[in-house]
């Protein structure tokens, strides 16, 4: 059986031409493998032979960032020394522009061309005809470009008519373009693509009661279209078909307006650059970045504008269509692979990585071998989380159909631990396509930990260095896909990772997701204060669960950051809460008393007023005390109800505490909720076979329970709806904490009794 990791790498589409040695970029083998980002193909003589540098480059750049922009992955086609490349690296994208300026060190690759600058170990430009046929096999099949190549004035005489025409006869790609080049005869061009048998459509993008094809500077050529369409549905349903008769399609987009150009004005020009063409000889392969060049001229760069706009719009709407293709090809892949994941419950952001786990006996000799037992697993903060919240929703689930779900977002590379990874997780049946697959480069994430024998941490190495690399478009473009109601994120993510896709669940506005902070470490728990910030009632985090060092690391940083100087926000919405002299001179007085040990242990350490001072950022804060249990705090827009809660619960807390600050309404009251939830009875006294997962089985079980029933439970909001929902918050807390027992008795980083106690 093959690996998993050549099954993630490697489609159906790119084996078939294993002896052809086409390289692929780790991008876009993964969104091909997935089938859940559009993959569109760009060309490169636009670059090689189109537009002078640096104008090629920034061109060239831009298109791939719209393809992006628009939700897409960009796969750039050229040959760099002689091997046909599917996507291109900037540093190749640069060189390439940049030979270019050297007429003849870069060659016009058509269809005949391939071997030739193959042999040859040259840089080549590809062509339309070209491009579509490295598309074809690495399975992409929609393709942007400029304009069409076709049939040129007087090609009865001269045979002069573009190699394109006949490739968009017998290569099933869709290539997205302003219609012919005005410099062709575009009548006769159609003509023949019809003898071709090539579908031939124009995008009305206005509504017009006839479209005519457009004439690429110009919105209409005089030719009417032979079909055309309105949605961009209706085009990928027609390229569906199409595909399936190994027929080529040409979908035309005129020009945005305000860049098309009159024409009378093209024409006459056009036909002034063919005569001064044929009074200096110029044929071939050089006739069209000719006559191009010759109407740049004469249009004093305007050509070069509209041309640069019109590529730009063609890239965001092929990214659009072949959004669309994803879904009309949806069913004909159903029958063939195994169903993924479209949407989730909960998205787990964060690290997964291979552990090595050892455990050794008490004569032990450092720098020396020591006997002891090794066991190797995945582990990885994000992947424990996600694997304790998958348990539990086990467990809680009455039957299949109410089973909810939740999808880990991450990232490994194409090496052994990578494998191991993804073959274990494909043998239980666990959907693993948000994980993006990188060759190269960084290794997968690996954590290796030593124990003694009550299963306390001696040392531990962990490589995590991968998750901080930049993929963040991935993460964004996964969380857009799941639409899940809670997203926890781990601290593994680099800083500049978590500001950008923080910024885009802001964009989500009343929409965005419930999001949770897991801090990781006291190290790494920094990295939150590096996001920017926002307070109460507007701040984006619902939750942190630090450990008390790492709210002290926490705390550090905001104060480096000059978070808690923001007198303009963040001070009225703290001074609001009631933070009074007489609320401190309370909790002094209780924290003398024996039933109050825990407050009298957070006051004395400045853990109590770091998470006062951290609450209008975060808004609730449960604060992990080892085998002294939990400590929560909230912000409460209803704190006076709190007074009539009843006790009643099995799972109330040991002791709740509220401030009273400044009213907002008749109805409603801000101030602090806090509440002190001891370890279980069923934690006492464990017999405790390691910590790794303790606090990760933690979260995934109270991340469960959150989004186990409707909105009206989720106890993260700052109003008090109902009992219930604060009596299932103790339940969550309280069943979490069981979870978390369930782990330090396994010698797994997460306990599969979860699956079977959690209620």
């Amino acid at each position: 059986m093959k690996s998993a990791i050549a099954k993630r790498l490697l489609s159906s589409s790119i084996r078939r031409w294993n002896k052809f040695p086409l390289i692929i970029t780790d991008e876009v083998k993964q969104a091909l493998n997935d089938k859940v980002l559009p993959v569109v193909s760009l060309e490169s003589t636009i670059i090689t032979h189109g537009m002078a540098y640096p104008q090629n480059l920034e061109m060239a750049q831009k298109v791939e960032q719209t393809v992006r922009d628009n939700g897409g992955i960009p796969a750039t086609i050229a040959f760099i020394e002689g091997k046909p490349h599917v996507g291109l690296s900037n540093e190749q994208l640069v060189q390439l522009a940049e030979k270019s300026r050297d007429k003849g060190m870069v060659n016009k690759v058509s269809r005949r061309d391939i071997g030739y600058t193959m042999a040859r170990k040259l840089y080549g430009g590809t062509t339309i005809a070209s491009t579509m046929i490295l598309s074809h096999m690495a399975g992409i099949k929609v393709f942007a470009t400029g304009g069409l190549g076709g049939v040129h004035y007087e090609a009865q005489s001269t045979f002069d008519i573009s190699a394109d025409l006949n490739e968009l006869g017998r290569t099933p790609v869709a290539v997205v373009c302003s219609g012919p080049k005005s410099i062709l005869d575009i009548g006769l061009t159609i003509e023949y693509l019809e003898t071709q048998g090539v579908c031939v459509s124009t995008y009305n993008d206005d509504n017009r009661p006839q479209v005519q094809i457009p004439g690429f500077y110009t919105r209409e050529s005089g030719i009417i279209s032979p079909d055309q369409f309105q949605s961009f549905q209706e085009i990928a349903l027609a390229l569906h078909y199409q595909n399936n008769i190994n027929s080529g399609s040409v979908i035309c987009v005129p020009i945005p307006k305000e860049y098309a150009l009159p024409s009378s004005f093209i024409n006459e020009l056009v036909k002034n650059a063919i005569d001064e063409a044929k009074r200096l000889g110029i044929q071939g392969k050089e006739l069209t970045p000719f006559l191009l060049q010759t109407i740049s001229n004469a249009t004093a760069g305007k050509s070069v504008d509209s041309n640069i706009s019109l590529v730009l719009n063609n890239a965001k709407i092929a990214t659009s269509i072949a959004k669309e293709l994803l879904i009309a090809d949806q069913p004909s892949i159903t029958t063939t692979t195994k169903s993924k994941i479209t949407k989730a419950d909960v998205a787990i952001v964060g690290s997964v990585a291979y552990d090595t786990i050892s455990k050794i006996g008490s004569a032990t000799k450092l720098g020396d071998s020591n006997i002891g037992f090794i066991q190797s697993s995945i582990g990885g903060v994000g992947h424990n989380v996600n694997l304790a919240c998958q348990y539990s929703f086990q467990s809680l689930s009455k039957s299949k159909s109410d089973l909810k779900s939740s999808q880990l977002v991450s990232i490994v590379s194409n090496d052994l631990p990578g494998s191991s990874i993804l073959n274990e997780l494909e043998g239980k049946n666990m959907d693993s396509t948000s994980i993006k697959v990188i060759e190269g480069g960084k290794s997968t994430a690996q954590y290796v930990a030593t124990h003694d024998e009550q299963g306390e941490l001696i040392v531990a190495c962990a490589d995590m260095s991968i998750i901080e690399t930049d993929f963040s478009s991935h993460i964004i473009n996964e969380l857009d896909r799941l639409g899940p109601k809670v997203v926890v994120f781990d601290c593994n993510l680099s800083p500049k990772v978590l500001n950008k896709v923080f910024h885009s669940i802001r964009k989500k506005g009343d929409n965005k997701p419930a999001v949770i902070i897991e801090p990781t470490s006291f190290i790494k728990s920094s990295r939150i204060a590096s996001i920017d910030q926002t307070v109460f009632p507007n701040n984006v985090i619902s939750l942190i669960t630090p450990t008390r060092a790492e709210m002290e690391s926490i705390h550090k940083s905001f104060t480096e950051k000059e978070y808690f100087n923001d007198f303009d926000n963040w001070f009225p919405i703290l001074d609001a809460l009631g933070i009074s002299a007489d609320f401190r001179e309370k909790l002094n007085a209780l924290s003398r008393k024996p039933d109050y040990k825990v407050l009298s242990d957070l006051l004395s350490n400045g853990d109590l007023q770091r998470s006062f001072q951290l609450l209008p950022y975060v808004q609730n804060i449960l604060l992990k005390l080892g085998k002294d249990g939990l400590f929560s705090l909230s912000i409460s827009e209803t704190v006076q109800d709190y007074k009539s809660i009843p006790t009643a619960s099995p799972y109330k807390p040991k002791f709740m505490l509220t401030s009273f600050g400044q009213k907002v309404s008749p109805e409603k009251q801000l101030g602090i909720v806090m509440q002190y939830f001891p370890i279980p009875p069923e934690n006492e006294n464990l017999e405790i076979v390691n910590v790794t997962g303790a606090g990760d089985s933690l979260l995934g079980t109270l991340v469960a329970k959150l989004v186990e029933q409707n909105d009206s439970y989720n106890w993260l909001n700052s109003e008090l709806i109902s009992v219930e929902q604060e009596w299932h918050k103790w339940e969550s807390i309280y069943q979490a904490q069981i979870s978390s027992g369930l782990t330090l008795m396994s010698n797994s980083a997460v306990s599969e009794e979860i699956a079977k106690v959690i209620k």
